[in-house]
């Protein structure tokens, strides 16, 4: 596991020594800066999990190099407890003006300096657990659990985004898993779930990233392209098919094979959002009937 970094700011050689040695840990790297201004270049570069930053230095002081470090992106975020011998309360106030996060006072008492250096880093533990919690559940809400591709809500809300931002010109895809109710009664309800995340990849793997695709529900995927006009949009299609058809899945050791059906449409601006999907899926009703593993235009229904 990676350790964490205390950044040590003092422009005397013993004060720092003596904060190491109380600080020390097989779980803790410190770092040391013996000025302001060489403490905001080694922040700038390891991005320390804290800082101990003296008040009285030579060169800019510990308040300048606060106001400093708290104005840039990569280190406003990360803690600072000042070290002083002046515990005034204007002293310390101003230290909290600037952006302090804490403060320990001249002579250090050794468990108190650990004391407050362990408080705030397990502060930034939990910020940084939040955070990977915050992201998980941000994910859950835009994703579909199986396939991880965006769900259907997620992406209408971004298709509309799109059209209200006046990028009209685009062209969707709905696919639909041919014969896939007898995939599930054949193989097993597991069987589909691995062709639907096999597909998924595929489509992962072929479009550009600036196209999106979502699980639409059940076995359909609806597949947006940006930047394809229809012609392009059948070709992408077409080869998004024959991907899915030469594909050989396999379940309990069994392999077996499967195709998609494909509507193409080209987005049309008098109609709206929900319409243009409705033809969407026209086409690829049309490719059903026809018998199934074939891209369809909604101009050729």
């Amino acid at each position: 596991m990676e350790k964490d970094t205390v950044l040590v700011v003092d422009d005397s050689e013993i004060i720092c020594t003596i904060i190491k040695d109380i600080l020390v840990s097989s779980s803790l790297h410190i770092a040391i800066a013996h000025s302001g201004e060489e403490s905001i270049s080694i922040a700038k570069t390891i991005h320390p999990t804290l800082i101990l930053l003296d008040i009285m230095m030579t060169g800019i002081d510990g308040y300048e190099t606060c106001k400093i470090l708290k104005g840039f992106p990569e280190t406003k975020d990360i803690p600072i407890i000042f070290i002083t011998g002046n515990n005034d309360s204007e002293s310390v106030l101003r230290g909290f003006e600037v952006g302090a996060a804490d403060y320990v006072s001249k002579p250090f008492i050794p468990e108190e300096l650990k004391a407050r250096v362990k408080v705030h880093m397990q502060n930034v533990r939990n910020q940084r657990e939040l955070q990977v919690l915050m992201n998980e559940l941000k994910e859950m809400a835009i994703t579909d659990y199986l396939t991880k591709l965006y769900n259907r809500r997620y992406f209408m809300e971004k298709l509309h985004e799109y059209v209200e931002s006046d990028y009209t010109e685009f062209t969707l895809i709905l696919f639909d898993v041919d014969n896939f109710k007898n995939i599930n009664d054949t193989y097993g309800h597991n069987a589909g779930d691995i062709v639907l995340v096999s597909i998924s990849n595929i489509f992962r793997l072929i479009l550009k990233e600036e196209d999106t695709v979502s699980r639409w529900g059940g076995e359909e995927f609806l597949v947006f392209l940006p930047n394809a006009d229809i012609d392009s949009a059948l070709k992408i299609a077409d080869k998004l098919r024959k991907e899915v058809e030469k594909y050989t899945f396999t379940f309990e050791n069994k392999d077996f094979h499967c195709s998609i059906t494909g509507g193409v449409v080209r987005y049309d601006s008098a109609l709206s959002v929900e319409k243009n999907i409705t033809c969407a899926d026209q086409a690829l009703y049309q490719g059903k009937s026809l018998g199934k593993n074939i891209c369809i235009c909604y101009s050729d229904v």
